[in-house]
């Protein structure tokens, strides 16, 4: 399977989101570049391993030192979806029909991870990976009718990531059932009790001051 990390080269991650003692400046996110111990493991590019949040910080380096985890790669593989809601507002704005596949938006989602896995068998699986709060997962509750409008903007907002995400989860599952590859969705949940968080994985300060210095030339 070929891996395509042009998507890396053009959303890079913050650079200057830590302060001096690695703490997160205010309004910032866990973003930066990871530094692998095992290079021989990753597949891809060593140097450009990039991680989007403290969870994803923690996968990597899961991955990187977990004798389960053969083999790796961070954002490896871009897959075409339809988004449904781009799709509906475009086709009642030009007044076309919304059920004529020529007229659907076509975008591509990027998965976080891809991973061989070593099961207790010694057998290895393919799995592709997705890291999500578990409250990402669930359709949103709808305000009351006399709710505040910033809060039902709030909720069409979380409608729209929840039906977009439902078809992103939809075309990974089945792109990767046709080459032999599981897809699993990671949240807290997971992340916990496979020890990847709330443990010896979690980031740490130094780890922290590397992201924050750290940048592709």
């Amino acid at each position: 399977m070929a891996f395509n990390e042009s998507y890396k080269r053009w959303h890079t991650p913050k650079r200057n989101n830590f302060n001096e003692d690695g703490t997160l400046k205010k309004g910032e996110s866990y973003q930066g570049y990871y530094k692998i111990t095992n290079r021989d493991k990753y597949v891809g590019n060593p140097d450009l391993i990039i991680f989007r949040s403290s969870w994803e910080f923690s996968f990597c380096k899961w991955c990187d030192f977990s004798p389960s985890i053969v083999r790796w790669g961070s954002e490896p593989v871009r897959i075409p979806y339809y988004d449904k809601v781009s799709k509906l507002a475009k086709c009642k704005e030009l007044g076309i029909d919304p059920n004529n596949p020529k007229n659907w938006v076509t975008k591509f989602y990027t998965t976080d991870f891809w991973i061989q896995v070593k099961k207790a068998d010694g057998s290895i699986e393919k799995w592709f990976v997705e890291i999500k709060p578990g409250g990402k997962l669930h359709k949103p509750v709808p305000p009351d009718r006399n709710a505040p409008l910033a809060q039902i903007k709030r909720y069409n907002r979380l409608v729209r990531e929840y039906l977009v995400n439902e078809e992103k989860f939809k075309a990974i599952e089945e792109w990767a059932n046709k080459n032999g590859t599981k897809f699993y969705i990671f949240t807290e949940a997971e992340l916990l009790h496979f020890g990847i968080i709330g443990g010896r994985f979690d980031i740490k300060k130094e780890d922290l001051i590397y992201a924050s210095s750290a940048g592709r030339k």
